[in-house]
């Protein structure tokens, strides 16, 4: 007897050749009974994208962050589901999932007139005995760089994407904010009384200025207003204040990077001698952002993080952001992960410019 699951008939005919800023040309789709393909082709160069990719600088070098591919692996798990449940659907929860980035995409500065390409190949496939539904299906993005007629460069990074119920995880966090927003408040109350220096409150100035050790962002990613982090503990939390003008920007990876980066910064800037050493993206277990997170200028969001070695690799550190807009929990990013690199191997794979 077989044992294959089908999918429902697809419902809704989308565009099949622009679908976002970041995915950008629909080069081949296909929806059939048991499985559903979407081959994406982009250009980094496109005036929409480059400066989320020319304002992000790892030790001088212009990279596509990891924050750039889920923003890609988000659209495309939208587009499968309005295409399978209609384009007025419901949203559901859409997590990203087990993010691994295993080459860097560096950017060419200036482009060249060809511009550089990047491909994403998502397939949307459903367990065997399950019920066929997409609430079921299992869909997995491989990210890779390519010439501009589609040959294959380099693999460079791959995820997950699995469709959820947003009330379930809206009650999971409703259990925990509490506790989340008394970890603020102690860290600001520590930040006005500790003489020792470890927990310290900075605004966005100086907070951008220490992360220039190793990220240096451009104006567009600066959106933590104030920060206070706890360089003992790994602890650390921020006010964000979103520069981008949804207007005028293409803001995924900016306000992606926003919720998020503060692990980032509690690793880069907590290590004794950062001039020895830098903390690189090792990617994270999940993404989980809901329609909640609304950043329009004004906005009352902010978020907190531990970090903390992982038990088998101490050269790792790892943690949970709370994403947190009018005091109600809006996203998490699960099992964030940051591994320390010595400067001296890093300047060997991830040479910095020449200065002229």
């Amino acid at each position: 007897m077989s044992t294959t699951t089908t999918l429902p008939a697809r419902t809704s005919t989308l565009s099949a050749h622009h679908l976002s800023p970041s995915c950008q040309r629909i080069m081949e789709e296909d929806f059939s009974s048991t499985e559903a393909r979407v081959l994406i082709h982009s250009c980094i160069g496109d005036p929409q994208v480059w400066p989320s990719i020319a304002q992000h600088l790892c030790n001088g070098v212009a990279l596509v962050s990891s924050g750039h591919y889920a923003e890609m692996a988000a659209e495309v798990g939208e587009y499968f589901w309005k295409a399978y449940r209609g384009r007025d659907a419901e949203a559901p929860g859409l997590k990203v999932c087990n993010m691994v980035v295993d080459k860097t995409f560096i950017a060419q500065v200036p482009q060249p007139s060809e511009g550089q390409w990047l491909e994403m190949e998502t397939v949307l496939t459903v367990p065997e005995y399950s019920s066929g539904d997409i609430i079921d299906a299992q869909v997995r993005c491989f990210f890779r760089k390519i010439k501009p007629d589609g040959t294959k460069v380099d693999d460079l990074a791959r995820c997950s994407i699995e469709f959820e119920f947003l009330p379930r995880w809206q009650t999971s966090w409703y259990n925990h904010v509490g506790l989340i927003k008394t970890k603020i408040e102690n860290l600001h109350t520590r930040a006005r009384i500790d003489a020792s220096g470890d927990v310290q409150l900075m605004h966005r100035l100086k907070a951008y200025q220490l992360f220039k050790s190793f990220v240096d962002y451009g104006p567009l990613y600066q959106n933590m207003a104030k920060v206070v982090c706890d360089t003992k503990a790994l602890e650390a939390t921020a006010k964000l204040e979103l520069q981008p003008d949804p207007q005028r920007d293409y803001t995924g990876p900016f306000y992606l990077d926003a919720s998020c980066h503060i692990s980032g910064f509690v690793c880069n800037t907590a290590d004794e001698d950062i001039t020895k050493n830098a903390y690189i993206s090792h990617g994270f277990d999940a993404m989980k952002m809901t329609p909640k997170f609304n950043p329009y200028p004004g906005a009352n969001i902010q978020n907190y993080v531990q970090m903390q070695p992982l038990p088998k690799d101490n050269t790792v550190l790892c943690g949970d952001v709370y994403v947190l807009q009018d005091d109600e929990v809006v996203g998490v990013w699960e099992g964030v992960k940051f591994k320390r690199i010595p400067r001296r191997i890093l300047n060997v794979f991830l040479p910095p410019p020449k200065r002229t």
